[in-house]
C-alpha cells in the first residue's frame, strides 16, 4: 500500500514523540518496534487514516512493559 508524504510525517511524529518519552531506551529499538508495528498494521489496513495513531499507541504500550520488566530487573 502507497504511504503519501502526509502519513510518513504523521509517523515520524509519533515516533518522536514515543522517543522522547522513553528517551532512556535505544531510539534503535523504537525504530524497529515502530516499524513492525507499522508493517503488521498496514498489511490488513483498508483505511489507513488511524495507522499512525494506533501504532503511537501500541508501540507506548509495548515500551512500557519493556522499561518497567528493565527496572523491574535491576
Amino acid at each position: 500500500m502507497e504511504r503519501d508524504e502526509t502519513f510518513q510525517k504523521r509517523m515520524r511524529q509519533a515516533e518522536s514523540e514515543v522517543a522522547r518519552e522513553f528517551g532512556a531506551l535505544d531510539p534503535e529499538l523504537v525504530r524497529r518496534e515502530f516499524a513492525r508495528v507499522a508493517d503488521d498494521l498496514m498489511r490488513t489496513a483498508t483505511v489507513t487514516d488511524f495507522v499512525p495513531v494506533l501504532v503511537h499507541r501500541h508501540v507506548r504500550d509495548n515500551l512500557r512493559s519493556v522499561a518497567t520488566a528493565t527496572a523491574a530487573a535491576t
